[in-house]
């Protein structure tokens, strides 16, 4: 196997790398980067700030696109467009290698569940379709949009949208989990916004999934039972055996994140409705389950 990633540095791509190379034996990995980085264990990192990067890559199995600004810094005009042209240019970038691989190789590029609008009684699932209408949509848009320009080559795609990944090696769950370990946990706003999570385990193996299965098209990458931000919260407080009492008004979230308040203040409720038709197995398809993984005692 011959897997290349972009964004391989970043808490997916980190998984991920760990998750093939317990996978499939000798496999070879290649991360871009944009630096000179030394090559070690089977992992070849690629400097591709130069214009001729992929034309000394071999012939891959797999293309794996993660590259992208980080949400987690402040939404500034700056930042917001470096947020959506990081997106952008990665993935164009990676045009010129595709059209050099005489045979295509799988592709599959990453999204997210701002796709779809906020609600706090729709349900949605990968039949759903919608025009931008806010930042993180028009971002995504933009960034599918790219990645049909790869798939317009012959190129067998799946575009996967994520929803927030639960890790305990970063991302957003650790900051959430901060309240409550300060005992200062409890709902954000109303607390009815819906949250469509994953566990990091059952992202990095659905993306394998999809490979394996040579599975197209578009794909939310969520667990099956989205909860409340309340819910979150409770269980939470019960999985660390802390309180949930506070509550945060959605004003105040306003007024210290700015426009990036919205991540928490309002929410998605998302179905895997085509994962779980390729009859993908979650190993934690519950907020309980996927909490006591990471910090159960």
């Amino acid at each position: 196997m011959k897997i290349l990633i972009t964004g391989g540095t970043g808490l997916v791509g980190t998984a991920l790398t760990q998750k093939i190379q317990a996978t499939y034996v000798n496999a070879q990995i290649y991360i871009t980067t944009r630096n000179e980085k030394q090559n070690i264990d089977n992992i070849n990192y690629i400097n591709w700030s130069e214009d001729d990067w992929y034309k000394s890559i071999p012939q891959l199995d797999l293309v794996i696109n993660l590259a992208g600004a980080s949400l987690n810094n402040r939404w500034t005009a700056q930042h917001k467009d470096t947020i959506i042209q990081s997106r952008i240019n990665s993935t164009e970038k990676l045009i010129p290698l595709f059209k050099l691989q005489t045979k295509k190789p799988f592709f599959i590029s990453a999204s997210a569940v701002g796709y779809y609008p906020p609600s706090q009684s729709l349900t949605y699932d990968e039949n759903d379709t919608f025009q931008p209408f806010d930042f993180l949509s028009k971002t995504v848009y933009l960034w599918e949009n790219a990645a049909n320009k790869i798939t317009q080559l012959g190129v067998p795609t799946a575009i996967c949208r994520f929803g927030v990944i639960f890790s305990n090696q970063g991302g957003a769950l650790p900051l959430m989990i901060k309240p409550y370990q300060l005992m200062v946990g409890g709902k954000i706003g109303h607390g009815n916004q819906p949250y469509s999570w994953i566990h990091i385990h059952d992202l990095v193996e659905s993306i394998l999934y999809l490979h394996q299965h040579k599975a197209t098209g578009v794909f939310n990458l969520t667990a099956p039972h989205p909860v409340t931000q309340n819910q979150l919260g409770k269980t939470i407080a019960a999985v660390i055996n802390r309180p949930h009492w506070t509550i945060t008004p959605a004003k105040v979230m306003d007024l210290i994140l700015g426009d990036q308040s919205i991540m928490v203040t309002h929410g998605q409720r998302v179905l895997p409705t085509n994962l779980l038709q390729q009859n993908y197995t979650f190993k934690h398809p519950t907020i309980k389950s996927a909490l006591e993984a990471l910090y159960g005692q």
